[in-house]
């Protein structure tokens, strides 16, 4: 048991580091395709049956999902420099109209990305169309998931901002294996209708 959880500590403060050095490389705009690859890792960590080869796993989803996951990264901070701006601006001029607008826009994108790389990691999509349609659909229909995914990236932040800098060293890590914990909820009856449902994600169902 002990050795199991020093394992998979091992494995999160690996895969952290192997996000944070391809993003930062990358600048910035491998950070898509990072967290995608990152998410690979961390739904394999939870299947306790399986070692996990953090490197290989990462480096084969970072290059099969480079494209789609870059593209989409990108269009999300297209999205959300303007509505950024526009929130600020609202609050100056008091505008509650363009505040609601900006507040539920960024709700949207946000809870958007926190799916949408997770999906990309776990389905294996061809069409563009299909993959942001499913997204929007269980990013909108799964608002108890979305609480307590939003509450892992906010804890994410508070455990940066107020506790100390170096712990983004495991953190982003500890986020992902989260949010992959939560999701996978409600990945399985997806997973089992496109019959891609192995036998140890029937077990820990």
């Amino acid at each position: 048991m002990l050795k199991d959880l020093l394992r998979s500590l091992t494995d999160i403060i690996f895969v952290n580091l192997l996000w944070i050095l391809v993003s930062f490389l990358g600048l910035l705009i491998t950070l898509g395709a990072s967290t995608t690859a990152m998410f690979r890792v961390t739904f394999q960590i939870l299947k306790k049956t399986e070692p996990t080869n953090v490197l290989s796993t990462f480096f084969e989803s970072f290059k099969e999902n480079f494209v789609v996951s870059t593209l989409v990264w990108l269009g999300l901070l297209a999205l959300g420099v303007p509505l950024f701006f526009m929130y600020h601006y609202a609050l100056s001029n008091n505008s509650f109209f363009l505040l609601i607008i900006a507040i539920v826009g960024g709700y949207q994108l946000i809870i958007f990305a926190i799916y949408f790389f997770p999906v990309v990691a776990t389905f294996k999509t061809k069409s563009w169309k299909d993959l942001i349609r499913n997204v929007v659909i269980m990013a909108n229909t799964n608002l108890w998931t979305n609480f307590k995914v939003l509450g892992s990236l906010a804890f994410l932040v508070l455990v940066i901002v107020f506790i100390h800098e170096s712990l983004i060293l495991v953190s982003i890590g500890l986020y992902g294996v989260l949010v992959s914990f939560h999701l996978k909820k409600v990945f399985i009856p997806h997973l089992r209708e496109l019959g891609e449902l192995d036998l140890d994600n029937e077990r820990n169902e």
